[in-house]
C-alpha cells in the first residue's frame, strides 16, 4: 500500500545539533566488544531480554542491546552516552523503512525518540502498534479473564476426557496421533519414536505400555505402528508412501491422550469411546461454523509453502483439526464483540498461539531436553511434518505451553509490566546481574499525522507502506537506523502467510492485506539478484532524501553467510 504524501512541518530543534559537526560518535567509536558481549548472551533468549518485542512471531529478529548501542552512539550529550544511562534521544525523529520485528523502534522510543516505522508486510506494523501503545497491564488482564472465560465456556466441553483411575472428568492436554502412510500395499501408522516420555530415573513411558502389540484400532480399521528409524531405513518419505487423496488431518489417527485429573493429577490413556464421540461431535457442531471458505486461506507455491502443496495442502485451515477450527471460529465472534483498544493485541495473540496449535506441531517425547513439551510449527523456520503430531488443548488450565493463558501471561503481561521499567543485564563478579534503567519505559503515544511529533516526545507513527515511495518530506528525519532483509535467508512473507491469512479473518479492516508482496525486499532466489537490489536501492535512495544535513545518518546491520549476497547489498547502495 502506498501513502498519499503527508504535508507536515517538524519543530526547529533549536541547539539540539548544534555542537555536532560533519562527525558523529559513532563515525569513529563503537563499543564492539562491549555490545557482543551482551547480545550474545541475549541471542540465547532473546525473548526474556525484549518480552515487549515478542508479542508475535518474525523471523530473523535482531538483538536489541545491539541497536541500544548503536542508538547510544547518537545521543548528543556525552554524560548519557553510557549503556545504562536513561534517555538521550529526547524529540529526536528515527525512521526505520523496513521495520520488520521493530527493534529500532522499541530501542529508540525507550530513549526518547518519535520513531516512524514502516514495512510492507502488515503484521509487523499490527505487532509495533500493539506492543507501543500506552494500555495499562491490568486492564488488559480484565480483558483476557472475560475473553477465555468466555471461550472456555462454549469450548471446553470439546476438551474433555476421563481419568482411568477414577472415572472422573478430566481435561485434556494434548492428543497425540500417529500418521497413516502405505507400506507393501496396506495402511500402517508412524510415529517419530516409540518413547512416549522420557523420566531421568529411567521408568519411561513407552507406547508399548498401552499397545503391547503395536496395533492400533481406530473406527473399525486396524494399523501396525512402525517408528521414525524404520521409516527411514526403509525410505518411507516419498509421495509413495502419502495419502494424498485426503485431507491433512485425516492422515493422522489419534494414538493417546495425555489428560489431568484434579485427583490424580497428570495421565496418558489409548482414546476411548467417549473420547472417539467427543471428536465426532466436534466435526458434526463445526459443520455450522463460518471458517472462511479456501479463497482467503489459499496456499500459492511459494519458497517454503511448496511444501504444503507437495503434500496437496491447498488451504491453511486444512492444518487445523475440526477442535482446533471451532475453537478459531468462537475466538473470531468473540473478537468481534471486544473492546477497539483490545482488539489488535488479542487477535495477534491468537495468531502467534497457531504457532502451537496445528496439526504440523511435533512432540518432544524421546528427548531429554523438555521431554514432552510441543515441538512449534516453525522450530526450524521451515514447514516440518511431523510422524507424532500433536493436538494441544488451547484453553488448558495448567501451565502447559502454547496455551492462551500462558502465552497471554508471557507475551502480554509480563511484557506489558516490562515495558513499563525495562530491566537490562550486566555482568558483576562474572555473574549476570539485572538493573531496571529509571524513567525510562518501552511504551509510546500513537500519532496520526507525524505534525503531532512538533514538542513531544515518544511519539510513534507506524504504517504500512512500500518504503521505495516514502510518505515523507524532504530532510525530515534525523537518523535511519534499520536492518534489511537477508536476500534470500529468511522467506519472511511466504512464511508468515499461516499467520496472515487469520489475521486477515480477525481483522479484516485494520490494515491493507491485499498488498503485493512481491514488492518485498526478500529475494526468492539467486535469479531474484536484480529485484533485491533494486527493491533495496529505491528503499535507499528514499532515506537519503528524508534525512537531514549535515548530522543526518543511515546505519543498518546485515547479516549473511554467503559473499555474494553482501555483494548484493553492496551493489544497491551504489545508487541510492
Amino acid at each position: 500500500m502506498r501513502l498519499s504524501q503527508i504535508e507536515i512541518h517538524f519543530p526547529d530543534k533549536e541547539n539540539l545539533f548544534a555542537q555536532m559537526d560533519q562527525k558523529a560518535s559513532i563515525d569513529n567509536y563503537f563499543p564492539e566488544k562491549e555490545a557482543n558481549i551482551l547480545s550474545k548472551q541475549e541471542s540465547y533468549n532473546k525473548h526474556l531480554f525484549r518480552p515487549n518485542t515478542y508479542l508475535h512471531k518474525w523471523w530473523a529478529r535482531r538483538s536489541g542491546s545491539t541497536f541500544r548501542y548503536i542508538l547510544k552512539q547518537l545521543v548528543q550529550d556525552i554524560t548519557l552516552r553510557d549503556y545504562y544511562s536513561s534517555g538521550g534521544l529526547e524529540g529526536v525523529v528515527v525512521l526505520d523503512p523496513m521495520m520488520g520485528g521493530g527493534t529500532t523502534l522499541h530501542e529508540a522510543i525507550r530513549l526518547g525518540a518519535n520513531v516512524i516505522g514502516f514495512d510492507i508486510d502488515p503484521i509487523p506494523v499490527l505487532q509495533a502498534k500493539a506492543s507501543l501503545a500506552n494500555i495499562d497491564p491490568y486492564d488488559k488482564v480484565r480483558a483476557f479473564d472475560e475473553f477465555i472465560l468466555r471461550l472456555r465456556e462454549k469450548n471446553s466441553s470439546y476438551y474433555i476426557t476421563h481419568c482411568p483411575v477414577c472415572g472422573a472428568t478430566a481435561e485434556i492436554q494434548f492428543t497425540l496421533y500417529g500418521i497413516r502412510k502405505k507400506y507393501q500395499g496396506r495402511e500402517v501408522l508412524v510415529v517419530d519414536s516409540f518413547v512416549i516420555k522420557e523420566k531421568s530415573n529411567g521408568n519411561d513411558i513407552l507406547l508399548d505400555h498401552f499397545y503391547p502389540d503395536r496395533k492400533v484400532e481406530y473406527e473399525q480399521k486396524h494399523w501396525d505402528v512402525l517408528d521414525k528409524e524404520f521409516a527411514k531405513k526403509n525410505k518411507m518419505n516419498g509421495k509413495d508412501f502419502d495419502l494424498l487423496d485426503i485431507p491433512i488431518t485425516e492422515r493422522y489417527t489419534p494414538i493417546l491422550i495425555l489428560g489431568h485429573c484434579k485427583a490424580h493429577g497428570s495421565f496418558y490413556k489409548k482414546p476411548d469411546n467417549k473420547d472417539i464421540d467427543v471428536i465426532k461431535r466436534t466435526k458434526n457442531v463445526l459443520k455450522n461454523c463460518k471458517i472462511p471458505d479456501d479463497n482467503l486461506f489459499k496456499i500459492y507455491a511459494g519458497p517454503k509453502s511448496k511444501d504444503l502443496v507437495a503434500r496437496n495442502i491447498v488451504s491453511y485451515s486444512q492444518l487445523f483439526t475440526p477442535r482446533q477450527l471451532l475453537f478459531l471460529d468462537t475466538a473470531k465472534s468473540l473478537l468481534e464483540t471486544a473492546p477497539n483498544r483490545h482488539k489488535i493485541w488479542l487477535a495477534l495473540l491468537l495468531s502467534t498461539s497457531l504457532e502451537f496449535n496445528s496439526i504440523l506441531c511435533g512432540y518432544k517425547g524421546a528427548e531429554k531436553r523438555r521431554p514432552g513439551a510441543i515441538r512449534h510449527v516453525f522450530s526450524h523456520h521451515a514447514y516440518s511434518f511431523p510422524y507424532t503430531a500433536l493436538e494441544n488443548n488451547p484453553l488448558f488450565y495448567g501451565n502447559s505451553s502454547g496455551t492462551l493463558e500462558r502465552l497471554f501471561n508471557s507475551r502480554i503481561l509480563a511484557a506489558s509490566k516490562w515495558a513499563q521499567a525495562p530491566v537490562e543485564r550486566y555482568k558483576k563478579n562474572g555473574m549476570w546481574a539485572k538493573t531496571t534503567l529509571l524513567n525510562e519505559s518501552d511504551i509510546g503515544s500513537e500519532c496520526h499525522t507525524i505534525d503531532d511529533f512538533r514538542n513531544h516526545k515518544k511519539m510513534f507513527f507506524v504504517r504500512q507502506n512500500d518504503s521505495s515511495n516514502l510518505p515523507l518530506p524532504n530532510s525530515c528525519v534525523d537518523f535511519v537506523v534499520t536492518d534489511p532483509p537477508y536476500y534470500d535467508s529468511v522467506q519472511y512473507s511466504d512464511l508468515s502467510h499461516f499467520f496472515r491469512c487469520w489475521l486477515q479473518w480477525f481483522l479484516p479492516h485494520e490494515t491493507n492485506w491485499n498488498y503485493l508482496t512481491d514488492n518485498s525486499a526478500v529475494a526468492a532466489s539467486s535469479k531474484d539478484n536484480n529485484k533485491y537490489c533494486e527493491s533495496l536501492s529505491n528503499i535507499w535512495s528514499e532515506c537519503n532524501r528524508v534525512l537531514k544535513r549535515p548530522h543526518g545518518r543511515l546505519i543498518f546491520t546485515f547479516h549473511h553467510w554467503k559473499p555474494d549476497d553482501w555483494a548484493h547489498l553492496a551493489i544497491s547502495l551504489q545508487y541510492p
